[in-house]
């Protein structure tokens, strides 16, 4: 019983808090909401697309990117070349073509 009596006797009292009209509490400021920054994305960077230099060796042999694309126009006899794919494939010493993603085909090494 000692125990609670000196609890009790140690608790603190009880505050209150004064009375506030609402003509009071109206004009205190608004809490401040904090926004958060706006992510900044980095801009587009404009670089140029890099020079590509592509030589095939194979068995002893060496054929360069231009030789290729120049025996494909010489062989072409259809529209002007607008896009070109080239498929090199050593074993049948061909390169194979797409001009225009329609006419196709084969150049030998």
């Amino acid at each position: 019983m000692a125990l609670r009596k000196k609890a009790a006797a140690t608790a603190a009292p009880a505050v209150e808090k004064p009375a506030v009209s609402a003509a009071q509490e109206a004009e205190k400021p608004a809490a401040k909401t904090r926004k958060a920054p706006a992510k900044r994305t980095p801009a587009a960077k404009k670089t140029a697309a890099p020079q590509v230099s592509l030589t095939l060796q194979y068995m002893g042999k060496e054929l360069s990117q231009e030789d290729m694309v120049a025996a494909v126009k010489a062989q072409w006899t259809g529209e002007e070349i607008k896009t070109l794919a080239l498929y090199v494939k050593p074993e049948d010493q061909a390169v194979y073509y797409v001009v225009n993603g329609e006419g196709s085909g084969k150049v030998d090494l």
